[in-house]
């Protein structure tokens, strides 16, 4: 949370101009993983406090303890739409990058449609039952629990892999050095942040399935809405060292007055008084940063 926190900061304090809808989203991200580090620490505060260090009964069965039918606590239940909320507003940002780049929208209607059913997967296996682990092994795993991380793991490999194959094969069309210098900054900025929320939905899937009654997989879904949210605001916040290596000054030195001597092949002389100094500033567009609302026209 103080990563996600500094990065905000470090957001708002060097992209004032941002469009309003990139704005909001980061404050809403922001919002949502604090309600969501406020609910997880309210959890265990009351496994520490009420049940000593044995958290997993509280979450299991509820405060109650004595409970044949599992009633967990209410801010385990509500971190379930929480963070399938987070993670389809981070697809959402994605398929949006990779829209601005292909001007396609048949990948991120996919990749969307997909990241609404994890969504809703995760929000009726929260409310419904409580993401609590069911004791006997002779029940089949619960339908939601495949649907919702495979659906998770899916979009995220979908969009890392299409967006660095669109990012090279706009590397590869580009006849400027400086360009493609940019794009492979960018191609490893994709791969990194995509790697992380790829492994992590990888990681979890493969808990749920090992570990089906413990459901292991459910310490690694506390932390992984601030894994999707770090990503998010990451790229945003690239553009400072992406910008960094564009050159936006150019000053050149025009003579308008030129003195020379007729058939003496003389060097010409200039007037320094005649020399008219233009001072241009550059300004170079990212394709995927069409975040600036004065590049509007």
């Amino acid at each position: 949370m103080g990563i996600l926190l500094v990065q905000c900061v470090i957001y708002f304090s060097r992209f004032p101009n941002d469009r309003m809808w990139t704005k909001v989203l980061v404050s809403v991200i922001l919002l949502l993983e604090t309600i969501i580090t406020v609910f997880v620490f309210h959890g265990f505060w009351i496994g520490a406090t009420q049940h000593g260090s044995n958290l997993s009964w509280v979450v299991a069965v509820g405060i109650g303890g004595q409970q044949l039918i599992p009633d967990p606590l209410w801010s385990f239940v509500a971190l379930a739409p929480l963070t399938g909320l987070v993670s389809s507003l981070t697809h959402g940002f994605f398929c949006w990058r990779i829209w601005a780049v292909r001007k396609s929208m048949i990948v991120p209607v996919l990749v969307m449609m997909i990241s609404l059913v994890q969504f809703a997967m995760v929000t009726f296996g929260g409310v419904v039952y409580g993401l609590v682990p069911d004791i006997n092994v002779d029940h089949p795993m619960p339908f939601y629990i495949p649907v919702w991380l495979v659906g998770s793991l899916v979009c995220d490999s979908v969009i890392t892999v299409y967006m660095t194959i669109s990012l090279v094969d706009c590397s590869e069309k580009s006849g400027f050095m400086h360009t493609k210098s940019l794009l492979a900054k960018l191609i490893k900025l994709t791969i990194e942040t995509g790697l992380v929320t790829t492994t992590a939905a990888l990681i979890e899937l493969i808990l749920a399935i090992a570990f089906r009654v413990t459901m292991y997989h459910i310490a690694l879904f506390y932390i992984i809405s601030k894994l999707y949210a770090n990503c998010v605001l990451a790229t945003l916040n690239s553009r400072i060292i992406l910008n960094k290596t564009v050159d936006r000054h150019k000053t050149a030195a025009v003579y308008n007055n030129w003195h020379s001597s007729d058939h003496s092949g003389e060097t010409p002389s200039r007037n320094s008084a005649d020399v008219i100094q233009i001072h241009t500033k550059v300004e170079t567009s990212i394709m995927m940063d069409p975040y600036d609302a004065s590049s509007e026209g």
